[in-house]
């Protein structure tokens, strides 16, 4: 659900898992072609405020951010409107990376709105460490709708946050398969945490 949710869902074998997927596969919706903005929706059997703190508890939070066997941690949290929070996360292949957000908005069970980007260990500004062309900063904006009793569709927007060039614009553009496929395995991670909870 940040900028390094964008690693490839794994495949299920059994006849069971299968039938999950493709009814995840219904529910969750990709708007791609809108320029500089990446939109992704899901419905999930849970109520609202649920759904809300798992964004706002730092625990929970960075438990279902990133590809999968990546160690995800807050140096800092200060979870509040006008707050900031500093993370490190250490990916399969052994690189570390650090990132920043700053909490805009933050109405309970309603909708969530940050601003991130990547930095150093100490909070400074730094490009993204895959890609230089990357934007500088994402606005991500999280919606929380409840549609019916115990069932609320989630919605991602992120979207380029101040100036940027062409070329990070394209950058930017070009890796929305990426983000569908990573947002994908945060929304597995909810999934399994939600039933996880019921048992």
């Amino acid at each position: 659900m940040t900028i390094l949710a964008l690693s490839a869902c794994q495949n299920k074998v059994d006849k069971d898992s299968e039938q999950r997927n493709q009814n995840k596969e219904m529910e969750t919706k990709t708007i791609e072609n809108q320029e500089d903005i990446f939109i992704i929706s899901r419905t999930f059997e849970t109520d609202a405020g649920s759904l809300f703190n798992m964004w706002i508890d730092p625990e929970i939070y960075t438990s279902l951010m990133g590809p999968t066997g990546a160690e995800m941690k807050f140096l800092n949290a200060d979870v509040k409107e006008g707050g900031t929070a500093l993370w490190q996360m250490t990916t399969p292949d052994e690189l570390t990376k650090y990132g920043k957000l700053h909490y805009k908005t933050i109405s309970p069970n309603n909708q969530l709105v940050y601003i991130q980007n990547f930095c150093d260990k100490n909070g400074n500004f730094i490009k993204a460490p895959f890609s230089e062309t990357y934007p500088d900063s994402l606005l991500l904006t999280a919606d929380f709708i409840q549609e019916a009793e115990n069932k609320v569709k989630m919605t991602v927007k992120w979207e380029i946050f101040g100036e940027s060039t062409e070329i990070e614009r394209k950058t930017f553009n070009d890796m929305k398969p990426y983000m569908v496929q990573g947002w994908g395995e945060s929304f597995d991670k909810i999934e399994k945490l939600l039933v996880k909870s019921k048992d």
